[in-house]
């Protein structure tokens, strides 16, 4: 392992992380809906045999900027869907119409949106984490390259300082899609 393969490890899994924080936050509802805040929920279906994920199991549109459409692939999945949407922990509750399922959206409340903020913040900062726990991983293979005397002390303070940059990178593209989300949870 020579330092460019380090670098582009850290740089691929810090990418893996901040994907995971972006569907993490696409889950989070704002003022508008959008079939990511329901597409991965789990749907026990078939009399409970399976659990499956929303997006298996229907498709989901929306319908204007409060509004989403369910439509299940097999009609008798719709009572499992329903059942799903409800207990889940975004707070809405669907209506049944013969074979789709709409779901509307209230207004969110200010409490509602801070928590949702919060939650936001919490997505990001967990994310970061991983990005650090990478760094943390990058140094080790950084000192352990030094230790086989395959690096000089110079190429690993080089090598610690590009590793910093890229996480800062990272952490920095973490807080822009933060700042973001929150205003666009903030809005009304």
């Amino acid at each position: 392992m020579d330092l460019s393969s380090i670098y582009a490890h850290l740089k691929a899994q810090s990418q893996k992380s901040l994907d995971y924080v972006l569907r993490e936050l696409q889950q989070i509802r704002t003022g508008q809906m959008t079939p990511a805040l329901v597409e991965n929920l789990e749907v026990r279906a078939y009399g409970e045999a399976s659990v499956m994920r929303l997006q298996q199991l229907a498709s989901i549109a929306k319908e204007g900027p409060t509004t989403l459409v369910i439509t299940p692939f097999d009609p008798s999945v719709v009572q499992d869907i329903e059942k799903a949407v409800i207990a889940s922990p975004l707070g809405m509750s669907p209506r049944v119409d013969g074979r789709v399922i709409r779901i509307a959206s209230a207004p969110l409340t200010e409490e509602q949106r801070e928590k949702f903020a919060k939650l936001a913040s919490e997505k990001v900062e967990d994310g970061k984490v991983k990005i650090r726990l990478q760094r943390d991983d990058a140094r080790k293979n950084v000192k352990a390259l030094l230790d086989q005397k395959a690096i000089t002390e110079d190429d690993k303070f080089r090598a610690e300082k590009e590793i910093d940059t890229i996480t800062k990178e990272f952490t920095d593209r973490l807080d822009e899609i933060k700042e973001k989300k929150q205003a666009d949870i903030m809005s009304i």
